[in-house]
């Protein structure tokens, strides 16, 4: 059995996965889904601990799934404690390379946070499979992200990061899609050729397939248990 570290993406929590949890702990699998500190100040090294800690309790070393922006927590995770991890999994996003915040774009800040932005500022893509009563639940329950955390930057130094097993989920984009990105040099995928044992799945969907595929996003992370 394999115990899973579920770590949600910007504006996301651990009610973001309930919809994917049931189907890992049914057929017998551990799993803890976080949540990160939302209060103003909360720090990017803030958010990162919150991942090792998870990864430290466990009695074993760890399925760690990274969704969007937690993506770049779970890779620097995996830089801390490389030994304790024994598959990365990628959904919609990429293992950030060091020097690189979690997110490129500048969104509105009030009282320091970042409130989850209107529905339009998506692409057709990102939105894919999700209907308005999808998009009001996710509305309903998004955080707010401390805009400190996104002053910062990653800082990695552990090679042996690239010793981890690795899976990429591509899903509002294709495997080909991100291979393309990676020949091109585009630079939030700059790591991918460093990874010894690295494997690209299609899960073709939204932005949030935890929300418009959960079973078939289950389903996928028991096979590669």
């Amino acid at each position: 059995m394999s115990h899973y570290v579920l770590v949600p993406g910007l504006w996301l929590d651990a009610s973001s996965w309930k919809q994917v949890v049931p189907h890992l702990e049914s057929a017998g699998h551990t799993t803890a889904a976080l949540t990160f500190p939302t209060e103003p100040g909360s720090t990017l090294q803030d958010w990162i601990s919150t991942v090792t800690d998870a990864v430290d309790t466990a009695t074993e070393p760890s399925v760690l799934v990274g969704h969007s922006a937690g993506c770049g927590l779970t890779y620097a995770a995996v830089d801390a404690r490389s030994e304790k991890v024994k598959h990365l999994v990628l959904i919609g996003g990429f293992p950030l390379p060091d020097g690189m915040p979690l997110l490129a774009e500048d969104f509105p800040e009030t009282d320091g946070l970042i409130h989850l932005p209107e529905f339009s500022a998506f692409s057709e893509e990102d939105l894919a499979g999700l209907d308005d009563a999808i998009l009001e639940q996710f509305r309903n329950e998004a955080t707010p992200v401390p805009a400190t955390v996104l002053d910062s930057t990653l800082e990695l130094k552990n090679t042996d990061r690239h010793r981890v097993p690795t899976t990429a989920v591509c899903t509002e984009y294709s495997a080909a899609d991100l291979q393309k990105w990676t020949e091109a040099g585009f630079p939030p995928t700059t790591e991918f050729p460093k990874l010894e044992d690295l494997r690209y799945i299609d899960l073709p969907t939204g932005h949030w397939p935890q929300f418009s595929r959960p079973e078939d996003l289950a389903k996928l992370l028991l096979r590669l248990a």
